[in-house]
């Protein structure tokens, strides 16, 4: 490793860490290869004090103006390193750990429907199958649960906007076990995201997949309930990690994670949270990864008090309540699912309103739009693709948009037409 002083970056460099307050721009990535100016720029212009570099992963040319340095105390730990959970007797890792397995070929958002909702067609009947199961007592559902989380995991590496965004279309009735999709889509796009091995990144589906079994042993008309909850309820309703937990660790069948998340799902970074009122990384990893990827969800979707939340909103709120998680694992699920994930609705500065169709995970600001409606014209368009990350850029994104505003109450089944529609004409 070497300490670089911000003024001696160079484009080639691998960037290991950060050093200063570096997190007024939330979206850099912490590990990465340093081959965009504007990133360049950026950290120039920013506050980092110095820069720790990966002087083997870096290019030759780039670290050649360097001299040999001085001795230097090691580097602070990454910010975004992936530790051992708190809560997980993790197995030690081989002394050489066998590859992961290959990914699909990233396919379009677009293309990716059509599998995305098959994934969701089979769930809904799996899911529902798998828990009525577990309140039984069937600890043979836990083991019959992985050939869902490959179909989702598998459909995530394809494109994982499209499961994502699918999932966000659901009636109330459907809203417990499509979550539970959701989430454990989730939490395996954003385990993608921290780079964690391919065993972890299963586990983190499967723990997102049943964080939510617990609810099935309360009463059917809490879970429905429209009104406020009163003190009752909510004691009743905070029960339900505490009885996930106990289900699932009593299967015998799924890893200590799995059994964790169950129960600390809702424990919250500034000790806020229940069942323990746990605190900063005395919450395990994958746990405070289940925080952000439930909340993101519930804010995101119609439930039985309030509507959905568009996408883009979701993240917002996600950052102004940031103290109750972990700011880093924010950064990274914000990485994951974009500013501006897709299906959100967007004003441009050419005064039009479009609709998020894909994401650049480099260019967070810039996705590519759909143009659908001209607002001084009070007008339909027809439907075109914009690239907001075009060199010169085309148009720019000024704001999100509350789709009741323009009269889109259902906004996101609006949103799959436009999405699902045949190929949208690319703007000249």
């Amino acid at each position: 490793m070497l300490r670089v002083a911000k003024e001696d970056l160079r484009l080639g460099m691998f960037i290991q860490s950060l050093e200063g307050s570096w997190f007024d721009h939330p979206f850099w990535k912490s590990k990465f290869l340093l081959e965009e100016t504007d990133d360049l720029r950026a950290l120039q212009s920013s506050d980092v004090e110095a820069v720790w570099i990966d002087k083997d992963r870096s290019l030759a040319e780039a670290i050649a103006h360097l001299s040999a340095p001085t001795p230097a105390p090691a580097p602070r730990p990454d910010p975004l390193a992936v530790e051992t959970p708190v809560a997980e007797a993790a197995p030690a890792a081989p002394a050489s750990p066998a590859a992961d397995p290959p990914r699909p070929r990233r396919v379009s958002t677009v293309r990716e429907y059509q599998s995305a909702q098959q994934v969701l067609t089979d769930c809904k009947a799996a899911v529902t199958e798998l828990f009525g199961r577990i309140g039984s007592g069937d600890a043979g559902a836990i083991e019959d649960a992985a050939p869902i989380v490959n179909g989702i995991a598998e459909s995530v590496d394809r494109n994982p906007d499209a499961l994502i965004t699918l999932t966000r279309i659901r009636s109330l009735d459907e809203y417990s076990y499509l979550h539970s999709v959701a989430v454990s889509a989730l939490m395996i796009n954003l385990a993608r995201q921290l780079g964690l091995p391919h065993e972890y990144v299963r586990q983190a589906g499967t723990a997102g997949l049943f964080m939510d079994v617990g609810k099935g042993f309360l009463p059917p008309d809490l879970l429905r309930k429209t009104g406020p909850y009163a003190a009752e309820d909510w004691a009743e309703m905070r029960r339900h990690p505490q009885l996930g937990a106990d289900a699932v660790r009593s299967s015998g069948e799924l890893s200590k994670i799995v059994v964790d998340v169950c129960l600390h799902h809702h424990e919250r970074y500034d000790g806020s949270g229940y069942p323990h009122g746990l605190k900063g990384d005395e919450i395990s990893l994958f746990a405070r990864m289940a925080a952000l990827c439930d909340t993101y969800d519930a804010i995101a979707s119609v439930r039985p008090h309030r509507p959905a939340a568009g996408a883009a909103e979701a993240v917002a709120e996600l950052y102004r309540q940031k103290g109750q998680f972990d700011e880093n694992l924010l950064t990274s699920f914000i990485k994951s699912i974009g500013i501006y994930p897709v299906g959100s609705l967007v004003r441009l500065e050419s005064r039009r309103l479009g609709c998020v169709s894909a994401q650049r995970r480099d260019q967070l600001t810039r996705p590519v739009v759909r143009i659908f409606y001209s607002i001084p014209d009070r007008a339909h368009l027809p439907v075109h693709e914009l690239d907001l990350a075009q060199v010169p850029e085309p148009d720019r994104i000024v704001a999100r948009e509350e789709p009741h505003r323009w009269g889109l109450p259902d906004w996101d089944k609006f949103a799959l037409t436009l999405l699902e529609g045949q190929k949208a004409r690319r703007a000249a």
